[in-house]
């Protein structure tokens, strides 16, 4: 009976100790969110990972003191708060002409066609 009550206690104060570290990361977490949107700024394209594990990307349209705005390709305005958020990460920028397959295709096409003309030239 001694041995249940020592682990019971045990796990008791373990789980405790556990919450009270989550509240205070939470709070770290927190500032370190809206330093990493302050960081890049307005307009900026972001990946964000929330802390129920939701993801969600867009560009910054807005930020506050305790939430900012992501606009993602739909238009849709997303408000989050920097205590829900987990993990900011910045979208690599890429030509958006290789966005739209059509577009790309064209592009390659008129690459090829100047490059077949000119070695017909350069050969004759």
């Amino acid at each position: 009976m001694a041995i249940t009550l020592a682990v019971f206690l045990f796990c008791l104060i373990y789980t405790a100790a556990i919450a009270a570290q989550d509240r205070t990361r939470s709070s770290q977490d927190s500032e370190a969110a809206r330093a990493e949107i302050n960081r890049l700024g307005f307009g900026k394209r972001i990946d964000v990972k929330l802390q129920n594990g939701s993801k969600a990307r867009g560009r910054v349209t807005a930020f506050a003191d305790h939430h900012f705005v992501l606009t993602d390709n739909a238009g849709k305005a997303l408000k989050f708060a920097y205590a829900d958020v987990a993990r900011i990460t910045k979208q690599s920028e890429k030509l958006r002409i290789f966005e739209k397959p059509f577009a790309a295709i064209m592009v390659t096409a008129a690459f090829v066609g100047t490059f077949v003309v000119l070695t017909m030239e350069y050969f004759r």
